[in-house]
């Protein structure tokens, strides 16, 4: 009987062990499993992001020399130094506006702010990344210099309908959507001018008249803003505008749609360090309108190699 009970332990004890051994074989062999499959897994989202970042990123742009400049370079930049595709969509203002918060677009990089354009910021801020300001600008209405200012000074003075005649009772805007000649309407009400009409246009077409009109002495008034090569060019003011229609200072902003920032950080790191002096815009665009905007922005990238490093990478170089 002793013998029989002892070999009946023995046998259980040998079984438990078996069970125990199976038991860990199965555990080891599940955690095999799962960590072939956590990394399956992010091997499939590593997979998936080289997939998404082979789409090129859509930059949207209005033909405006500051504009066509700036997204020229920043796309430039985006694809060879951080390996980003990019394609540059041209587009109306209000529809980047929409694109971006749709996600249609992944970067528009013309946000006029605070003033200029307000309204179309105002229904989409919380739906998009401000990446911060790139540069800085001004617009209103301006004149040649050889209009004397002791003539001519102030937007207001225009009320006077034989000051308006000599300017053939027009005043030379550009495209109908722009924040810049929303603001020209509402300056045609604010200060009672109901000798002058707007002329919309684009911005190339009131380029074109102005010169035209410098050309020939002729005086002309022109809705602008800088920065822009005409007043690297032209002797050119504004007029004051004692009401603030056109605001003041304004800062120009990269935006993006939500979710870039994880899709492709390097691109929204890179685009909140980059910022253009105001003191190179002017210059750098009259090099693009009398060469091209490609030659002007290889130009500046050559005669800028810490600036461009620093955009991109965020290291400073020693000087």
């Amino acid at each position: 009987m002793k013998a029989n009970h002892r070999w009946q332990r023995r046998s259980v004890l040998l079984a438990g062990i078996g069970l125990a051994g199976a038991s860990l074989f199965n555990i080891a062999r599940r955690g095999r499993e799962e960590s072939g499959s956590v990394n399956t897994t992010a091997s499939l989202q590593s997979q998936e992001q080289s997939m998404d970042n082979a789409r090129p990123l859509k930059l949207g742009w209005s033909p405006w020399a500051d504009a066509e400049v700036v997204s020229l370079m920043a796309a430039q930049l985006i694809h060879s130094r951080l390996n980003v595709p990019v394609e540059r969509v041209m587009a109306d203002i209000g529809i980047q506006y929409e694109s971006v918060a749709r996600g249609d677009l992944d970067l528009m990089l013309m946000a006029w702010l605070p003033g200029t354009h307000r309204d179309y910021w105002s229904r989409i801020r919380d739906r998009v990344l401000d990446l911060g300001p790139m540069y800085s600008g001004r617009l209103g209405w301006i004149v040649p210099d050889y209009v004397p200012e002791t003539v001519l000074n102030s937007i207001e003075q225009l009320k006077d309908p034989d000051l308006a005649t000599r300017f053939a009772n027009r005043v030379q805007g550009i495209d109908p959507g722009s924040g810049l000649n929303q603001a020209s309407l509402e300056a045609l009400k604010r200060y009672d001018l109901n000798d002058l009409d707007l002329v919309a246009s684009s911005s190339a077409a009131m380029a074109a008249v102005l010169a035209q009109a410098i050309d020939e002495k002729r005086w002309m008034i022109a809705t602008s803003w800088t920065p822009h090569w005409m007043f690297a060019r032209y002797n050119l003011r504004f007029l004051k505008d004692p009401d603030g229609v056109f605001g003041g200072t304004e800062r120009i902003h990269a935006v993006a749609r939500q979710g870039l920032d994880l899709r492709a950080p390097s691109v929204t790191a890179f685009l909140s360090r980059f910022h253009l002096p105001d003191s190179d815009l002017d210059g750098l665009l009259l090099q693009a309108q009398e060469q091209s905007a490609e030659e002007a922005v290889a130009d500046y990238l050559e005669r800028n190699p810490a600036r461009v490093t620093y955009w991109c990478t965020g290291r400073m170089s020693a000087s």
